[in-house]
Order: C-alpha cells, then structure tokens, then sequence
C-alpha cells in the first residue's frame, strides 16, 4: 500500500519498525526488563504515529468496496484505540501486534488479514464493528466494555472459521 511520498516526508523505515516490534512479540526470548519494556513501548508508539496516517492515506486510495480497504481501515481504528490507551497489562504486545500489522498494509496495498476460508466472516465483522457505538465502547485502559449480541456473534463465527470448523474447543486428533 506503498503511498506516493511527498517531497518533505521521509520513507518509512519498516524495518526498523517490525525489529521493534519482534523484540517485544518473540516467544524464544525473555520479557524484557521493565526500563526496557518502557522504551520499546515508547518507541512502538512512535512508530505507530508515524505509520497510522501513512497507511491511512494509502488506504483511501483504494476503491470503497475494497476488502484491503475496509481491513486496513479497521486495524488503524484498533490502532489510534491502542494509542490512546493508557498503557497497562498486555498493552505494549497490543502496539507491536498493531506496528507489524500497519507495517503489512503499508507495504503491500492488497494485504487483507486474514487467510481465504476466514475471509467472509472477518469482513462481516469489519463492516459491523466500527460503525457500531456498543462494539467501540472501551474503557480508559482501552479494555472492550460495550455488549453487542451482533458482535459477538460475528467474533465467535470469525474465530470459529479461524479454527476451521463449529466447535469451539475442538482440537484436531494427535498421531500416535
């Protein structure tokens, strides 16, 4: 979703933007020390101020009906939500989960999240959920507050198509 840069904005440095975010996201290495958790949440919010209008941009060039579209406008809501969250818990994981996800999207303007077979039920979701005031609803730590029967069942028929199949706990058999 590469957008035209303009003569006064530097290019994006994608890389250094998902280093940040593996840092903090890698599951073969240790939490970091709390000093270090702060400057990697500092930075991770930088990098998603600087990467939210860029990606939004790009993404209103693309036609309305977009599926990439809808997909890359709905993680940049969830973004500017995770910013102007207050940071608790999991919170510096939410920002590096939203850095490498704006980073696809401004990469590639036909990036969509999620894979073919949860395709239908994700962009029922994303066309339900940002225009609804019950699903928006969070708190001051940007925890979800609003009920919404409607979205809560287009979640569980999403995670559901993630699983592959209706039951919600099923695993597949393991081999002997």
């Amino acid at each position: 979703m590469t957008a035209p840069v303009s003569r006064t904005a530097l290019p994006l440095d994608l890389e250094t933007m998902r280093a940040c975010a593996d840092r903090l996201l890698a599951n073969d290495t240790d939490a970091p020390r709390p000093g270090s958790l702060e400057t990697l949440t500092l930075q991770l919010h930088g990098h998603l101020m600087l990467v939210v209008p860029e990606v939004e941009t790009a993404a209103l060039a693309l036609p309305e009906d977009s599926a990439a579209r809808a997909c890359a406008s709905f993680c940049i809501g969830e973004a500017r939500l995770r910013l102007s969250a207050s940071a608790r818990g999991a919170h510096a994981q939410r920002l590096a989960r939203s850095v490498r996800t704006l980073c696809d999207h401004y990469e590639n303007e036909d990036h969509q999240c999620p894979t073919a077979p949860e395709r239908a039920a994700y962009l029922r979701m994303l066309l339900h959920c940002p225009a609804c005031p019950d699903c928006r609803a969070v708190d001051d730590s940007g925890e979800a507050v609003g009920s919404c029967v409607t979205g809560d069942r287009l979640y569980d028929e999403h995670r559901q198509a993630r699983r592959g199949g209706p039951g919600p706990r099923e695993r597949p058999p393991t081999a002997q």
